[in-house]
């Protein structure tokens, strides 16, 4: 099967998807033409998934996440946890270190990965190039203090040598 036309059920009807399928972005009051191809798809599975509606967006209406705008908001209000102690709130879906870590690309961060200690989450140290598990022990999130990765990544350019001296 190709990709460049195909039959799909959305919300009970049949509709045409593909790339070689003309469309209009399905945000009202937008005119953008688009195609139905998988690059303007909301979610991962065409006629929608748990990650998407299966509606097909334009680039200004498609999040990076590919998801529409409700879709998105449905997944970051998913996603927040509130620490019980401080009320600070914590996107799950970020990778974090403990508080005053140092970033190493080499190294671990921590994700939640869907598993919890009653409602708190646990976070799981894996390797950062490429969010495998480490095997080591999960933490509970209100174990320790926590940061977002990308922060100390910031921080660290920030703070870093301005730029290499190259010796001749």
């Amino acid at each position: 099967m190709g990709y460049a036309s195909y039959s799909v059920t959305r919300n009970g009807q049949t509709i045409q998807a593909g790339y070689d399928v003309e469309a209009v972005c399905e945000t009202t009051g937008c005119t953008e033409q688009i195609d139905r191809g998988l690059a303007y798809l909301c979610g991962n599975t065409p006629g929608g998934d748990e990650h998407g509606c299966g509606g097909y967006y334009c680039g200004q209406h498609l999040s990076f996440a590919n998801q529409c705008q409700p879709c998105y908001d449905a997944a970051t209000k998913a996603a927040t946890w509130t620490h019980p102690g401080t009320g600070e709130e914590f996107d799950l879906r970020d990778h974090y270190l403990p508080r005053d870590a140092t970033y190493d690309p080499r190294g671990v961060v921590w994700m939640h990965l869907d598993a919890f200690d009653g409602d708190t989450p646990l976070l799981t140290p894996v390797y950062a190039v490429d969010t495998r598990p480490t095997g080591d022990a999960a933490r509970s999130f209100i174990e320790g203090d926590w940061e977002e990765a990308a922060k100390v990544i910031l921080r660290q350019l920030a703070t870093g040598p301005s730029a290499a001296t190259v010796q001749g």
